[in-house]
């Protein structure tokens, strides 16, 4: 596979809908930001661990806790529409042009405050020792199965998620199905430079306990942030 180099990163734009300033803002007694970095910070595997923002505010509150910082995204980078992987690959060509190249990126949102540094550690062993394009986490969902699913259409009919022959009656039978969560993503730079896509051929997952599934968008999942970090404060 060649020499294996990871970028770690985390993306934190200043704009924010749902809740305004909500990369900076108190979580458990810290900038909700400082959770997902301190998690990629203490995880063994990144050579480098960077946050890429558009807001000098954000700028020094990531590196008070030790994310590098080099520049400032371009606006353009940093609007609504903007992809994160177009975030990833003005980062890496950023670090090429100074003579740095990586070989992964793990990919650690800033609304993902449970998550672990061995969750980042295992992913990435993952991507390595698979050999995958792509590692996601997911949780296993025990109340919700695709047999179970339909839309409605225009005529007011219900129209099965899965077809017949796929659906199953019973609980008994139903296939362990997992729900994808963002709390780490690992992809091979070349797959990200190349496709523009975090998602290749060969993707494998990392379970995680859906508890720490939380992704934090609105004012509901900071309260439920809040009650979650206290537990596993507790628990160690």
């Amino acid at each position: 596979m060649g020499e294996i180099r990871i970028l770690g990163i985390v993306p934190a734009r200043a704009g924010s809908k749902g809740v305004p300033n909500k990369n900076i803002r108190p979580l458990h007694g810290r900038p909700l930001l400082h959770w997902a970095a301190e998690a990629l910070l203490n995880a063994q595997g990144p050579d480098t661990c960077l946050c890429s923002t558009d807001s000098e505010i954000i700028a020094d509150c990531a590196r008070d806790i030790g994310l590098e910082v080099p520049w400032l995204r371009p606006a353009e980078l940093a609007a609504d529409e903007s992809s994160t992987v177009s975030v990833i690959e003005h980062a890496l060509t950023s670090y090429q042009q100074q003579g740095e190249h990586f070989s992964h990126v793990v990919l650690i949102q800033p609304t993902s405050p449970t998550v672990l540094s061995k969750d980042i550690e295992r992913a990435i062993q993952l991507a390595i020792d698979e050999k995958a394009d792509t590692v996601i986490t997911g949780f296993h969902s025990t109340h919700v199965h695709p047999s179970l699913m339909y839309s409605i259409n225009s005529a007011q009919q219900v129209e099965w998620l899965l077809p017949a022959s796929e659906r199953k009656s019973r609980r008994q039978e139903f296939s362990r199905i997992f729900i994808r969560t963002g709390l780490v993503y690992v992809a091979r730079t070349q797959l990200i430079l190349e496709h523009h896509s975090l998602y290749g051929e060969r993707i494998v997952s990392l379970e995680i306990p859906e508890r720490r599934s939380l992704t934090i968008d609105t004012e509901e999942d900071f309260l439920s942030a809040e009650k979650i970090l206290e537990q596993m404060t507790h628990e160690g």
